[in-house]
């Protein structure tokens, strides 16, 4: 008897690890990771068309000779232990986001951001020495030869639905050719003028990494794969130029195929959570209003053909239920009455949802949804104005890899680089020609008043005038004009005639004018001396 009690009690304790486990933490989550090899086929390499399974295992096992799928097991199992709970996410791999990209809401999220990353494009600019033509002439060849607008445009909706994506520069080489390293030089043999140059873009589905360092970070191509399997075509990495966003970790680069975190991976769970409220919200009013009829249901039940009659009343009942109809039930065994659902609070709540998906976004409700901004003072002008610095952020990222491509065209186009042509992304939202002509004038004012207070010369004035693009002035020499009389910055008359005539003029209306109503006032006022004389008489006689 004591032996089976010592027993159940040493189960017991034994259980009590795995029983404050499941408590603290859901059998699905740590059963995920509770192996070596759990996390292996979580945080390997990500299944695509790049290349056979023999090739991505091979690298698998070279990642894992370096200790990586071993530090990231090691750290989800002390993490687990010390703060009870698995930090679970991993990349869902491509096949999965292909699917997420047809829903309408994680659609209009990734695409509302990559129209406004291209939306103002860029303008070319050279230096000094560059002349305006050869400018223009880049420009229009990346507008109407090479599409590059579109190209990153694309580019952009790739890396947010599947995290990354790659632009390809086609010099026309093929085959083993590819293997070779690509200089983007006037000094290259493979880039020389007039060379049939073009840009394709590569959905990462379609890649796997090839060989990669990944046993010592003090090199500079640590965890960089040096070239891609592109559908089983070996592809030296300078001629892939890899584009993605959201950069995740080192440990969990290569599950993410050496690019970055989907936006849409990450705005998933936030929409998954939305549609269900949606949903239910919608069911909701399906049970809005309960008819409920009260009648002897033992009588019905016991009744041969009862259940038969009670279905055909209440399929009646159901038919002509509406505001016109009329119900009738018996007076003395049975009643109808109708219970309310309050639906208070269900549109705060899927609301609520919805902009969650925009604050994770970081784009505006009016933008993204078309909601107007509520509350006090509420014009929407600062969460636009935050948008906007938060895509020219996302620009920067392109940055690059547009380098790279004009580059490339102007090697094309004119044989030679000129490091004096760069660009700079449009700014969005930029204001009217009325703002505009509003705040060229409001400068023009506080330079003056530093002119006039001696804070700057005449010459810096015109200096910061001519700089200033927002000013339109850009055409004015850098040397002031030669001054003349003073009379010639009054009026055009060379001599000023014209205006001393001008002005003696009104000088003399504004005499006559004087005179004529001293006159008038004349004889008033003799009348008023007049009076005030009889006025004394009268009043000495009087007294």
């Amino acid at each position: 008897m004591a032996d089976n009690k010592k027993s159940r009690i040493s189960i017991s304790a034994a259980n009590m690890a795995d029983i404050e486990r499941d408590l603290m933490i859901p059998p699905r989550t740590y059963q995920a990771f509770d192996s070596l090899e759990k996390v292996k086929k979580a945080f390997d390499l990500p299944v695509s068309m790049g290349a056979p399974k023999a090739v991505r295992d091979d690298l698998n096992m070279a990642f894992d000779a370096a200790g990586g799928f071993s530090a990231i097991f090691d750290s989800l199992q002390q993490h687990a232990t010390d703060m009870g709970q698995f930090p679970v996410t991993s990349f869902v791999g491509y096949g999965a986001l292909q699917q997420i990209a047809q829903n309408g809401m994680i659609r209009a999220c990734i695409q509302t951001v990559a129209d406004d990353i291209t939306r103002e494009w860029i303008t070319l600019k050279g230096g000094d020495d560059t002349a305006p033509e050869d400018v223009q002439k880049i420009a229009d060849a990346l507008d109407q030869k090479y599409h590059l607008k579109d190209l990153i445009h694309s580019a952009a909706s790739t890396v947010g639905f599947m995290g990354g994506a790659f632009i390809f520069v086609d010099t026309g080489v093929e085959g083993e050719d590819l293997t070779l390293p690509l200089k983007i030089s006037s000094l290259s043999a493979e880039m020389t003028q007039g060379m049939d140059l073009r840009f394709t873009l590569i959905d990462p589905v379609n890649v796997t990494p090839g060989e990669y360092n990944a046993t010592n970070p003090l090199h500079d191509d640590y965890m960089r794969p040096k070239w891609w399997w592109v559908l089983g075509q070996r592809v030296h990495a300078s001629r892939l130029i890899a584009v993605y966003d959201n950069a995740p970790p080192v440990l969990l680069r290569p599950s993410y195929n050496f690019l970055g975190i989907p936006q849409a991976q990450i705005l998933w769970d936030y929409v998954l959570h939305w549609n269900e409220c949606r949903i239910y919200a919608a069911d909701l009013l399906k049970k809005i209003s309960l008819l409920v009829m009260q009648t002897d249901t033992q009588a019905i039940f016991s009744t041969p053909g009862g259940v038969q009659n009670f279905d055909v009343r209440m399929q009646a009942l159901q038919r002509y239920r509406d505001n016109n109809s009329v119900f009738v039930c018996d007076k003395q065994d049975e009643a109808v009455s109708n219970v309310q659902t309050s639906t208070a609070g269900c549109t705060d709540i899927v609301r609520q949802s919805l902009e969650m998906i925009a604050a994770i976004n970081r784009t505006p409700a009016v933008k993204l949804l078309g909601i107007s901004p509520s509350g006090f003072n509420a014009t929407g002008e600062s969460d636009i104005r935050n948008y906007n610095d938060h895509i020219r952020t996302k620009q920067e990222l392109y940055r690059g890899a547009l380098t790279q491509c004009i580059h490339a065209v102007e090697i094309a186009e004119t044989g030679k680089i000129d490091p004096s042509i760069t660009f700079d992304f449009n700014v969005l939202g930029a204001d009217n020609d009325s703002a505009k002509a509003m705040n060229a004038q409001t400068r023009i004012n506080t330079l003056g008043a530093a002119l006039d207070r001696q804070v700057i010369s005449p010459e810096e004035m015109r200096a910061a005038v001519k700089a200033d693009p927002d000013m339109g002035l850009s055409f004015i020499d850098d040397d002031l004009p030669e001054q003349g009389d003073e009379q010639d910055f009054q009026t055009d008359d060379p001599n000023g005639d014209d205006l001393a005539a001008f002005m003696q003029k009104q000088n003399d209306a504004q005499e006559q004018a004087q005179k004529s109503a001293a006159e008038k006032a004349a004889p008033d006022h003799e009348d008023g001396m007049k009076q005030a004389k009889a006025d004394a008489a009268a009043n000495a006689e009087n007294g």
